[in-house]
């Protein structure tokens, strides 16, 4: 199921009129506020993206790249401001007429700035995927004459059980893995011991039985 990007700006402006268009850094909820990419967030999990990025910086990595003769109201405009966390650190939605709809800090709160205002900031344009599954389990790569191959998540879990079984075995034939194997032997031996000494405190019985010695005739 694809969505439109009236459907998105429509969603993001309700939940921004729902949180009293309240600015609230790591905000993804109306009851606190939202930041930017908190607000992009709730809006794509509201329309029925499972698990969608967090960040302005997964969310740009996530977006299909449009150029800005592309740019349609709905589209995703990603910029770096001064101060702004690793590019791009901030996010907002295009709403037509060369406006953009964004949680832009505590003072502005949730408003619209125009495209220009945001001129030499810019880092990019997206386009938000047309399906509503995590992009973590399927990913579509144009095969050879056009086509489209479609890699389900079991190949990614292979290769990180593979990954994982690699580790282990590096683990395994280091040094220092056996050092520290011998040392919890050593560690656990010394404390079999030690509980044995303190179960024979108070007896008659010796901690360790010398051997009996036997007279040898002369």
């Amino acid at each position: 199921m694809a969505i439109t990007g009236a459907q998105l700006i429509a969603e993001v402006e309700a939940l921004a009129k729902q949180s009293g268009d309240k600015y609230f850094y790591g905000g993804t909820s109306a009851s606190t506020g939202f930041d930017c990419s908190g607000l992009i967030y709730a809006a794509l999990q509201s329309l029925g993206y499972k698990n969608p990025p967090r960040t302005s910086e997964a969310q740009y990595g996530w977006v299909t790249h449009i150029t800005n003769a592309q740019l349609q109201p709905g589209d995703l405009v990603f910029a770096q401001f001064p101060g702004d966390n690793a590019p791009p650190g901030h996010v907002g939605i295009y709403i037509g007429g060369g406006q953009i709809f964004s949680a832009e800090d505590p003072q502005l709160g949730i408003g619209i700035s125009s495209l220009s205002s945001w001129a030499g900031n810019i880092v990019g344009y997206g386009r938000v995927p047309a399906s509503t599954t995590s992009a973590d389990t399927t990913a579509d790569v144009t095969a050879l004459g056009g086509g489209i191959l479609s890699f389900p998540g079991e190949i990614t879990g292979f290769f990180g059980d593979a990954k994982t079984f690699i580790d282990a075995l590096l683990w395994i034939v280091n040094p220092a893995s056996w050092l520290r194997i011998g040392s919890f032997g050593i560690a656990i031996i010394l404390l079999i011991v030690g509980v044995y000494a303190l179960m024979s405190v108070g007896s008659d019985e010796p901690l360790f039985k010398m051997p009996q010695v036997v007279p040898v005739p002369v």
